[in-house]
């Protein structure tokens, strides 16, 4: 029966993924109807096996003032790994579709100053959500290392709701640097424990040794108000009663694909929770892209960018459906130095293709920009990664003093 199901939703993902949303249309199709009706919210959002989403383009508006924010970054997601996936797929991603985009420098203050050859993710997640160049490493402060006010902390100002998705460690880097202060990325612990502090309204990611080993760090969930969970039932079970959440669902990296609940599956769920009056910051991370690049696997990367794509993709339906929504999406650095051989097809597409030795790389990252104020952000055709910063903070305090 289980086996059945799978091919059932494979079958319906294909025709319509837009359908899988926990507010699916069930008159649609009888199949879909049935198969609704039996299977869990996790199952509708995504089969057992990674596949690529069908291309769809979408229409959002553009005109609204911005209420939420939902900053995608793929990490490590250069624009030769988007050109290969699409030569794979034999079709644009979803991510494609957005009609909005610019090229974005990622270079960190450790590379300006000559001290290091690329960015790390702690840098540029940092200059990407507080508008500030700081060294590898750091997290959260300048060069100096004084704390600078990141994006959840700045959209808790404004009275909005903040979330964080991840398949890394809640506490690694990208979504560190939306809500942490430390000059060493490393200091897990310390980091949750800071971000704890900024009150993050949903965390959801991997790490949970950085939990069941601490008592400090269990302590500090219970101080704030969190309520922790570690499965995938108790992450459908939550309620928008549950105003603080904390998931790990991994005791380390949620790398496999095995490794429930998905993407798609946190970030759903991530949305009902924050979705609010007053809007929310939603950053979702394709984390394990740098990491499978890091060890030159093309088929895991593939894997991920399947993944990511697909959660791209119920973000722009669920933005389409919420005006006012602005939706980011972008890279944080290349890795890999990804190169695709002249008229490639898809037997070309194979570890061959990455040139760097797994390492990071300076070259310009894609940032495609759809919904509400999108095409601002997109004016100049090659911004900084700390303009993204600037650019939320411009439209939200534009959209918050009327």
């Amino acid at each position: 029966m289980k086996k059945l199901l799978s091919i059932l939703l494979s079958a319906i993902i294909v025709s319509s993924f837009a359908a899988c949303t926990n507010n699916t249309d069930k008159s649609s199709s009888e199949v879909q109807t049935t198969v609704a009706e039996e299977t869990t919210v996790a199952e509708e959002l995504e089969t057992d096996k990674v596949v690529w989403v069908p291309y769809k383009e979408y229409n959002l508006d553009e005109d609204s003032e911005v209420k939420n924010i939902i900053l995608m970054i793929g990490d490590g997601m250069g624009e030769n790994i988007i050109k290969a996936s699409e030569i794979v797929k034999g079709d644009k991603l979803v991510m494609s579709s957005i009609k909005n985009q610019t090229h974005v420098t990622t270079y960190s203050q450790s590379v300006a100053e000559g001290k290091a050859e690329f960015t790390d993710s702690a840098a540029s997640a940092t200059a990407i959500s507080t508008g500030v160049k700081t060294y590898n490493q750091y997290i959260g402060v300048d060069a100096e290392g004084n704390p600078l006010e990141t994006i959840c902390e700045f959209a808790k100002k404004l009275d909005m709701k903040t979330g964080l998705v991840d398949r890394h460690y809640v506490s690694h880097a990208t979504p560190a640097g939306m809500a942490a202060h430390n000059t060493y990325r490393g200091n897990y612990r310390p980091i949750l424990r800071d971000m704890l502090k900024t009150g993050v309204d949903v965390m959801f990611g991997g790490g949970e040794q950085h939990y069941k080993s601490s008592k400090g760090t269990q302590s500090d969930v219970e101080e704030y108000g969190y309520k922790y969970i570690n499965d995938e039932s108790s992450l459908l079970a939550l309620t928008k009663d549950d105003s603080k959440v904390l998931g790990m669902f991994s005791y380390d990296n949620m790398k496999g694909a095995s490794i429930k609940p998905t993407l798609t599956t946190m970030t759903s769920k991530a949305l009902e929770l924050l979705d609010n009056d007053k809007g929310f910051f939603l950053m979702v991370e394709g984390s394990n892209i740098d990491v499978c690049e890091a060890d030159e696997d093309m088929q895991g990367t593939l894997e991920q960018m399947q993944s990511f794509d697909q959660t791209v993709d119920y973000v722009l339906n669920w933005a389409q459906d919420n005006p006012g929504t602005l939706v980011i999406v972008t890279a944080d650095h290349e890795t890999g130095g990804v190169k695709i051989p002249e008229n490639a097809t898809a037997d070309d597409i194979n570890d061959s293709c990455f040139t760097s030795e797994g390492e990071h790389t300076n070259t310009d990252v894609l940032l495609m920009a759809s919904g509400a104020q999108s095409a601002g952000i997109c004016k100049e055709d090659l911004i900084d990664n700390t303009d993204i910063a600037k650019y939320m903070r411009k439209v939200l305090n534009e959209s918050h003093d009327k």
